[in-house]
């Protein structure tokens, strides 16, 4: 981390333009008229700090007896000032605040590397802009702005759980106070916080979005009819900051189909059995046989039939995803490295089967295709205390979240090939 890659950051990733440059400063325009600095020497103070310090997946910053990490707050309750608790029994003090310079200048690294540009300015209104300066308006400035005290104004809900510790600590111990300390204030106020555990967590809605963000006056009236329950679905979806509702949410429109694909299936089936010539009804072996056939296609439990959702699942898969190259290319819209992962790459916490789209045996695909995302599913609802394969929330995010791109392009894909023109 040099200081050239903060300066970089910030213009990348704010749309700050850099005006000026000398060997002590770099000045930014803001809005208008209005510019901050970053003080060299400073930054490079900073700097130091932060390769002092140990970073976990990007995103969590400590050393023996200093932790801090990025938080997302869910709740209704806005942090208005500092909250700060003390607890000198065990020698700990808990802050959820506005970040601290280190951990901003660290993150505006990490963000930065992921190629994401403007991503910290989509939040930001001019009149938040605008409002850091209306103290100042009609006056002499008396000093300079310092620009990561701006971009802590004007980024919403820019918040860090700072915990320190007179102590030294390991990183383990860390964890294990930051999530008392959330549930406390879960328990006690309602305020729900969630840690974020790699710096992709920040980025994702991100990747999808560029590749389709337009303004708002470019957008065009609908053209097609969708199915409601599908799109209440999807809406919950993209809604939630919750990597795992996502998924079930994205899931549950493939579910939709389920019941009536693979009862039509079990229609066909029963249907190219009674029409073979060889078939005949007076002959107890193939009346048996055609018994058989739907034995095992619907099973009777708790006084109704129910259906292989498994194959249910991959009959929809086929039904729907008509051209695999097609949506492999689409996939590699998103990120030119998914296809390849999904190739290369098993669910790691529930051994979700690798898919290679390009393999020209299009049955093992969607084979394939159907068991990882099944198995993924199952990981994430029964997560049984001597399961072997389930979801455990935080730990296991990382390898959900290459998921959700997998999953969001099927959901919107049946959501798509089930409309019809307005």
């Amino acid at each position: 981390m040099e200081i050239n890659d903060i300066i970089e950051a910030i213009s990348n990733l704010l749309d700050f333009e850099l005006v000026d440059e000398t060997d002590e400063k770099a000045t930014f325009n803001i809005i208008s008229d209005h510019n901050a600095v970053l003080y060299k020497q400073e930054l490079s103070t900073l700097i130091d700090r932060v390769n002092a310090l140990n970073s976990n997946e990007n995103i969590e910053l400590f050393d023996n007896q200093n932790y801090e990490v990025l938080v997302r707050n869910e709740s209704r309750i806005a942090i208005r000032r500092e909250l700060n608790q003390s607890d000198n029994v065990n020698n700990l003090e808990y802050t959820l605040n506005k970040p601290s310079d280190e951990y901003l200048i660290f993150l505006l690294y990490n963000l930065y590397q992921e190629n994401t540009p403007n991503l910290l300015r989509r939040g930001i209104m001019g009149h938040r802009l605008r409002r850091i300066f209306e103290a100042q308006e009609g006056q002499q400035e008396l000093f300079e702005r310092s620009v990561l005290e701006v971009i802590k104004e004007i980024i919403p809900r820019l918040e860090t759980i700072k915990i320190q510790s007179r102590a030294n600590r390991k990183l383990d111990d860390y964890e294990r106070f930051l999530y008392a300390f959330i549930f406390n204030l879960g328990y006690n106020i309602d305020m729900n916080i969630q840690p974020l555990r790699f710096i992709e967590e920040f980025t994702q809605p991100y990747r999808i979005g560029r590749i389709r963000r337009a303004r708002t006056p470019d957008i065009e009236p609908p053209r097609r009819i969708y199915i409601n329950d599908l799109v209440l679905h999807y809406q919950k979806a993209i809604s939630s900051d919750s990597i795992d509702h996502q998924y079930l949410s994205y899931y549950h429109v493939l579910e939709y189909f389920f019941e009536k694909i693979y009862n039509d299936d079990v229609i066909n089936t029963i249907r190219q059995e009674l029409t073979k010539p060889n078939f005949s009804y007076k002959r107890q072996r193939d009346v048996k046989g055609l018994v058989g056939i739907i034995q095992k296609k619907l099973r009777y439990r708790n006084e109704e039939f129910s259906i292989n959702e498994l194959e249910a699942l991959e009959l929809t898969l086929k039904k729907y995803i008509v051209d695999l190259e097609d949506f492999s290319e689409l996939l590699n819209e998103i990120s030119p490295t998914l296809t390849e992962y999904y190739r290369e790459n098993e669910v790691g916490f529930c051994q979700g089967l690798k898919v290679n789209f390009s393999n020209t045996n299009s049955e093992e695909v969607y084979r394939s295709l159907a068991k990882r995302i099944y198995r993924t599913r199952n990981a994430i609802v029964h997560s049984k205390e001597n399961e072997k394969s389930k979801y455990v929330p935080f730990r296991n995010d990382r390898d959900l979240i290459n998921e959700l791109y997998l999953m969001r392009l099927i959901a919107e894909t049946l959501i798509l090939e089930t409309s019809r023109e307005l």
